[in-house]
């Protein structure tokens, strides 16, 4: 019986970890766009963000 409490704790952890990977690639991701200038399209992605373009502003 301890060895079947032990598969599942390992797939617990296993499930954890590929979840964190998932999200720290979601986290690389968005800051790699913020960090290269293509913020335009990023921020229209994320529902109700407000875009202040000010660029053109002397």
């Amino acid at each position: 019986m301890a060895q079947s409490n032990r598969s599942k704790v390992d797939e617990a952890w296993n499930a954890s970890v590929i979840a964190l990977v998932i999200v720290l690639a979601g986290l690389l991701y968005m800051f790699g766009a913020a960090m290269s200038g293509d913020s335009l399209p990023l921020t229209e992605s994320i529902r109700g963000a407000e875009i202040f373009d000010t660029r053109d502003v002397p």
